[in-house]
């Protein structure tokens, strides 16, 4: 006797009901967005897989209340770069005087080392660019352009600063320390391109904008803006992102008026999937008089023509670790 199909109830096929518990637990009380949380708990399985070399993260932070074990940042900071790369990195740095990003609280930052923190935007732009770095045909594949010019000994730099005292009137010009520096830049044909690379930040709420942005820098930055050909002069006013966004578009700009390129081009590199912070990217166009010097990119989309054979290993890694394949 056969029996009919309908008889039959549909099973799904994926069942996301331990996933979304797992995040509704993460979430609890923390104001922390989706895509946060959603990175956090892919991390929390990547520290039982070797991404980051069995380190399963907890290092120990000073509060009032004694140490306590955060499990975003790894125990060993080298674990948070991939492995063939972690001592050029390093070396790269320190060679070109070179901070990395840190927290700031004693007893937590590494001397003159990466950040272990896995969420980190800078951890994530040095992993998906600096193995093509001193490969001339990946870095004409990654950015579509012919003959990239040497820099840093390579192709690309990072934390790139340049003449800040003077174009932008800030008063230091250490790179990746309190200065405007550009997460990466690459200049091709005598034309700038500044790469800024975003993954969980969450600076990007424009009603609760700081009058500490709106205020300190006002006097340095206002002069700029007001004789800006691409930036509209209130963007002041605007979220920390944009306040980002627009230093560096004014040293890429003040470049070009000193003439050491002629023309420039922001890159905003910054997951599709986070939605929130995708969408504010793309929100800064409204802050530009000329919104085709500026473009927002997906990593994976970034990385699209690079050559699969040759970079396997870290393809494989970064699919892994950040573009949920």
């Amino acid at each position: 006797m056969e029996v009919h199909r309908s008889s039959y109830y549909y099973k799904k096929k994926r069942d996301n009901s331990e996933v979304i518990e797992a995040i509704n637990k993460k979430v609890g009380n923390s104001t922390d967005g989706f895509w946060k949380v959603y990175c956090r708990l892919r991390n929390d399985g990547h520290k039982k897989s070797n991404i980051f070399n069995g380190d399963f993260g907890g290092k120990l932070f000073p509060t009032d209340n004694g140490f306590i074990p955060k499990a975003d940042y790894l125990l060993n900071s080298r674990n948070n770069l991939h492995n063939f790369m972690v001592q050029d990195v390093i070396d790269y740095f320190e060679k070109n005087e070179i901070v990395f990003w840190k927290t700031g609280i004693s007893g937590v930052d590494e001397y003159k080392m990466p950040t272990g923190h896995t969420l980190s935007s800078q951890i994530s732009c040095l992993n998906h660019l600096f193995p093509f770095r001193n490969d001339k045909k990946a870095v004409e594949d990654l950015f579509g352009i012919s003959n990239p010019e040497i820099l840093d000994d390579g192709y690309i730099a990072f934390e790139f600063a340049n003449k800040n005292i003077s174009y932008l009137r800030e008063s230091c010009e250490t790179r990746g320390s309190k200065c405007t520096s550009i997460d990466a830049f690459v200049k091709v044909n005598n034309i700038g391109i500044g790469i800024e690379w975003k993954f969980t930040e969450t600076d990007f709420d424009t009603a609760n904008a700081k009058n500490y942005w709106k205020q300190r820098y006002i006097e340095r930055y206002k002069p700029l803006l007001k004789s800006s050909n691409i930036i509209e002069n209130d963007t002041l006013t605007s979220c920390q992102m944009y306040y980002e966004l627009m230093r560096q578009t004014l040293l890429l700009e003040q470049m070009a008026l000193h003439n050491e390129i002629i023309d420039y081009k922001n890159i905003v590199v910054c997951p599709i999937n986070n939605n929130e912070l995708y969408n504010c990217c793309l929100n800064w166009k409204a802050h530009l008089k000329d919104d085709s010097k500026f473009e927002v990119i997906d990593p994976k989309e970034l990385l699209k023509n690079i050559d699969k054979l040759k970079y396997q290993s870290i393809i494989e890694y970064l699919s892994t670790r950040y573009w949920n394949d």
